[in-house]
């Protein structure tokens, strides 16, 4: 039973080795292979057995794990008896590749002599890919702090209850203080705005609430900020714990150019309406009654669109305003009827707008319905896709002289075709109907940003 039980052990044993789930590999001092199991055979694409002494296990590998094999593992296994996890590949029969962990250890015989060299090998895919992810992670957090070190915005991370975490050099150069004065710091009590004592709070809340947070203010020192506020996702961290990231950048010579410019509108706008003032003055000097009242209206209606451009810190106008204007020349709002919402207007539309509404408005009051008594225009206009489509507006004149279509095209016609087909690429359609004029014109209002 116990001769029995011996040769069980063997053959159990002998099948550990053949189906391990690594690699055994038996070689000489030489390298050259004395046995392969089953395992690595299966991983290669070779037959199961013995594989043939000719070969030598560096032939099993790529070129640098060749070069290092003679270079550092055989010395290694001669000198000190072993080697331990070597990472290498080996090059597959299909011709793909194996990343593999290499450990070995020398068999010594009675006089020391290393007379075999017994390796196990491990399928390192898995660590490879692993390995791969975590260099890819670590050169991105690299390129990522490269960033925060040398960017010029000042950038710093602050957790959940407002302490000062991190502090780049850039917060150091624009807010005067050191990363160490700060450290642990809170930072509405470090960073100090004029009317914003919480600023930081009212922060989290805008963006717990799913809103972006930007805002512009003024700080110390003559300097004015844009401040932008995110929260940095961190898994590991329940969502109430997040961190937070603050950037400042530096606006001041923005601000400082946004107030020179407005200055220099104003100063414009003042020495326009000077020069509108001399050239009326020069048409009633100049050219016969009968047309000084239609080219001074002319002039009044550019100074009322350059008034309307100013008054909205010149990024342009309200169409309503605009309408209101005219709605004053046609003899106020029971004469000059508007319906519509608010749109804002760039100032190439309110000075193109302004000049065709006024001449539109002129020739009712001639020809029109404004020359009669009960005569009024209804002006009604919308957007025709919500909020971003192109705007639709309708001039209907009512209760006015019968009306026929013109033989010819004035002045005021060709006018009104320049300004808003060329200039504002509207499309505009007249109906010279016997109970009224009626005109649509159709246009993308290119609104200003803010």
């Amino acid at each position: 039973m116990a001769k029995d039980s011996g040769g069980g052990q063997r053959e159990a044993l002998a099948e550990l080795i053949h189906d391990a789930p690594c690699g055994i590999v038996l070689t000489d001092p030489d390298a050259r292979l004395l046995y392969v199991n089953d395992t690595l055979n299966r991983w290669l694409g070779f037959p199961a057995g013995v594989t043939e002494s000719s070969r030598r296990l560096p032939d099993l590998m790529t070129l640098p794990g060749r070069l290092f094999y003679e270079t550092h593992v055989s010395p290694m296994m001669r000198l000190q008896g072993f080697a331990r996890e070597i990472a290498c590949v080996l090059e597959l029969e299909n011709g793909g590749h194996l990343p593999v962990l290499v450990s070995g250890i020398a068999r010594l015989d009675a006089d020391g002599v290393p007379f075999r060299f017994d390796f196990t090998i491990f399928d390192a895919r898995e660590r490879h890919v692993y390995e791969e992810e975590l260099r890819a992670a670590r050169r991105q957090a690299d390129e990522l702090a490269a960033i925060v070190r040398s960017s010029p915005n000042a950038i710093l991370r602050v957790d959940h209850a407002g302490m000062i975490l991190s502090w780049n050099a850039a917060a150091e150069r624009l807010l005067g203080q050191s990363a160490d004065a700060v450290m642990g710091k809170s930072i509405e009590e470090t960073l100090l705005f004029e009317g914003r004592p919480d600023w930081f709070a009212r922060a989290i809340a805008e963006i717990r609430a799913g809103r972006e947070e930007v805002f512009e203010t003024p700080a110390n020192r003559g300097q004015h900020f844009e401040i932008t506020v995110v929260q940095i996702d961190e898994i590991e961290r329940p969502t109430a714990q997040r961190c937070y990231s603050v950037v400042l950048r530096d606006i001041t010579q923005r601000k400082n150019a946004e107030y020179r410019l407005k200055v220099a509108m104003h100063e414009m706008r003042h020495r326009i309406r000077n020069t509108l003032t001399v050239v009326s003055g020069i048409a009633r000097q100049t050219l016969p009654v009968q047309l000084q009242r239609p080219f001074v209206a002319r002039l009044n209606a550019l100074s009322r669109a350059s008034d309307a451009l100013t008054a909205e810190d010149e990024k342009g106008a309200d169409l309503r305003d605009l309408l209101a204007f005219t709605a004053e020349e046609a003899g106020g709002p029971e004469r000059f009827r508007i319906s519509g919402p608010s749109v804002m207007l760039s100032p190439r539309h309110v000075t193109s707008l302004s000049m065709a509404l006024h001449e539109m408005a002129t020739n009712a009051l001639k020809y029109g319905a404004l020359s009669e008594p009960q005569g009024y225009v209804q002006v009604d206009y919308a957007r025709q896709d919500r909020e971003t489509g192109p705007v639709r507006l309708v001039w209907q004149e009512r209760d006015g002289p019968p009306v026929a279509p013109p033989t010819r095209q004035g002045f005021g016609s060709k006018m009104i075709n320049t300004v808003l087909k060329f200039n504002l690429s509207a499309e505009v359609a007249f109906d010279y109907r016997p109970e009224g004029v009626r005109c649509e014109m159709v246009f993308h209002p290119g609104e200003a940003e803010d």
